[in-house]
């Protein structure tokens, strides 16, 4: 394939994206007056829903991902990444560890970030444990990636890391109808123990598959600054479990965006204990 066929591809895409993208932002503006709760749905509250999102996954998994960008000039960048996740809230009785999840993130493309990598410990009720490896620097360090965009995209870690439970006061608004769709509606608002860079995260729930399809980012300043699509028909289900294969955060103050590819996944596989070493974050 040509380099001019492959950037038309790329081109394509982030396109696309935007089309879909620009199509829910309005219709998320127009989101609330109307929505109603079902009077057949059960009382849940938003924390019940909440909770239903977030059991929404693997045990552990494992996942590559492509992120497509693209700003207001027009310019696009690629960048790759592998990403390795453990579930550890379920911990043997009497287990001295308050670790509720780990994370390992490595790059893979552009060239000059390959084998960089992050570890992320999420505990019970106290700020996370964060861990970078750049090998120019040939030195692993403490970091918070509280805003630390994934090489220089519009997501974050944060967006990208599994959140947990208690992570956040949650609120549930009125249903809302999402691109002809019913969905739940709740704000999540974090709490004292989570380091954040939101104030408020608005979040659009699928009602059968407990997906969220889109979201909405206030700052402490209380401006809304981002916004995220998943669109429906982009969601595949794995052991149970539904994932959405594709999805487009939309930097509202930059003008620019970028879509998240996810490109394989393996669920539920074998993570030995060593994958978690802070001393192997610096192995190729």
């Amino acid at each position: 394939m040509s380099r001019l066929n492959a950037a038309q591809r790329i081109a394509s895409a982030v396109l696309g994206s935007a089309v879909c993208l620009g199509a829910t932002a309005a219709a998320a503006d127009e989101i609330g007056a109307a929505a109603v709760v079902l009077p057949s749905e059960p009382a849940l509250s938003g924390q019940q829903i909440h909770e239903r999102v977030v059991a929404n996954r693997f045990r552990s998994f494992t996942q590559d991902s492509k992120l497509i960008s693209a700003d207001r000039a027009g310019r696009v960048q690629e960048s790759r990444f592998h990403m390795k996740w453990q579930d550890f809230r379920n911990r043997a009785e009497g287990s001295n560890e308050r670790v509720s999840s780990k994370t390992l993130v490595r790059y893979s493309y552009p060239f000059d970030l390959r084998h960089a990598g992050y570890l992320i410990l999420a505990h019970d009720e106290r700020a996370n444990d964060q861990f970078v490896y750049y090998p120019s620097r040939r030195r692993v360090a403490r970091v918070s990636l509280r805003s630390e965009a994934v090489y220089g995209t519009d997501f974050s870690f944060e967006d990208v890391v599994p959140r947990e439970a208690d992570d956040f006061h949650c609120e549930r608004l009125p249903n809302a109808m999402l691109q002809g769709t019913e969905v739940y509606v709740v704000d999540l608002t974090p709490r004292d123990h989570v380091d954040s860079a939101y104030s408020r995260i608005r979040v659009y729930v699928d009602t059968q598959r407990s997906v969220v399809v889109h979201a909405r980012y206030w700052d402490d300043a209380r401006v809304e600054i981002k916004q995220l699509l998943a669109p429906a028909a982009q969601i595949r289900e794995y052991d149970g479990v539904y994932v959405p294969m594709r999805a487009t955060m939309r930097n509202l103050l930059l003008d620019s965006q970028t879509t998240l590819f996810v490109t394989s996944l393996e669920p539920n596989p074998q993570l030995e204990a060593e994958t978690w070493d802070l001393r192997r974050l610096e192995g190729h």
